[in-house]
């Protein structure tokens, strides 16, 4: 599982002290059935100190910053990295800018349909698709990469979990995450 936080993270970066990360986990024989929840918390004392629980089944404590060497609970069922990551958000932030001001432009030439959707014309149809998959986009001849978050960083809480820890309820898993004000 992976949490990503501080969007455009700098070197240095580290995860707050006053927040909970939490991936909230339910399990059962089919989706919203008869389920069973655990939640998977995690707390920082700094950078190179965390605390992992998975509800009361298993822990781990200490420094989880090294990726090829993350920190591992007693049991070996519970592995945690947290860090700087290259953001996996892939976005193409100028071409859907350059989208809009297409769309404002024929705003006042449209018409729509009974279902209220407007109808395009195949000529603003055809640009509309070439601005989002055209690199350079026309707003930025020099861009040669549609991605705009292709070298930003995040803080990447990324854990590894022996599945039963989390399946007592049955094999269909669904899983959220959130951050919270740490008690």
């Amino acid at each position: 599982m992976m949490l990503t936080a501080h969007p455009f993270a700098e070197p240095g970066a580290t995860f707050s002290t006053t927040t909970q990360y939490v991936f909230h986990t339910s399990s059962g024989p089919a989706f919203g059935e008869n389920s069973i929840d655990v939640d998977v918390i995690c707390t920082f004392a700094s950078d190179r100190a965390a605390s992992c629980w998975v509800g009361s089944e298993d822990y781990a404590s200490g420094d989880p910053s090294d990726a090829s060497a993350p920190l591992t609970s007693e049991s070996g069922k519970l592995r945690v990295f947290a860090g700087l990551r290259g953001d996996p958000f892939f976005f193409n932030l100028s071409g859907f800018v350059d989208t809009v001001d297409i769309v404002k432009q024929a705003a006042g030439s449209l018409t729509f349909d009974t279902a209220g959707c407007p109808q395009v014309d195949a000529a603003t149809s055809q640009a509309l698709v070439a601005t989002l998959s055209e690199v350079p986009s026309q707003a930025d001849p020099s861009r040669t990469n549609p991605d705009d978050f292709v070298n930003a960083n995040v803080l990447a809480l990324v854990v590894s979990i022996e599945k039963s820890l989390l399946t007592e309820g049955g094999p269909i898993l669904s899983i959220w995450a959130s951050t919270n004000e740490a008690p």
